[in-house]
């Protein structure tokens, strides 16, 4: 009987000793001057985006705005991504952004990751401070157009405004 409780003890004592050294083992150390800054951190963001017809006024397919993301690639260089998450006119693409003028394309036929065709993503521009949401925020708009493989020859228009996270800002409607 005394065998089985020193036993619990010890398996106590080393279940003890393992919980304490994985909270000591790690060394992060938030003021580490090797943590390099975004090179898209000016236009990364969320973004409520409408497709639109090209007669840039017309829902495309009766849409409405849907949640997009603007992100960096991993090289961490001019290039980044457009992202709406398969929600709409499923396009996840690389562009590459000017970022002292606030625009930015893609190359022709850039690969489409979600339906594995081709975009080509073309005058796209961030304006800053030139949208005031539901809830009278000011915020960034977004514009761009793109040509997808699926449908050659139309040149789709996509125009928005950066997320508030505000839930009066919330699933805008067009």
């Amino acid at each position: 009987m005394e065998y089985k409780i020193i036993i619990k003890k010890l398996s106590y004592l080393f279940l003890s000793f393992a919980l304490i050294t994985s909270f000591v083992s790690c060394d992060f150390d938030a003021d580490d001057p090797n943590i390099e800054p975004l090179n898209v951190e000016s236009i990364a963001g969320g973004w409520w985006i409408i497709g639109l017809e090209t007669d840039g006024e017309t829902p495309a397919y009766a849409g409405d705005y849907v949640k997009f993301n603007t992100y960096n690639t991993s090289d961490n260089n001019s290039d980044f991504w457009i992202d709406d998450h398969g929600n709409f006119f499923e396009i996840k693409a690389k562009a590459t952004a000017n970022l002292g003028s606030l625009t930015f394309s893609s190359e022709p036929n850039t690969p489409e990751l979600i339906t594995g065709e081709t975009v080509t993503v073309t005058n796209g521009s961030i304006t800053k401070n030139s949208f005031t949401t539901v809830s009278n925020t000011v915020v960034d708009g977004i514009s761009f157009e793109a040509e997808f493989s699926w449908d050659p020859g139309t040149i789709y228009k996509f125009v928005g405004h950066k997320n508030t996270g505000k839930v009066e800002d919330a699933d805008p409607h067009f």
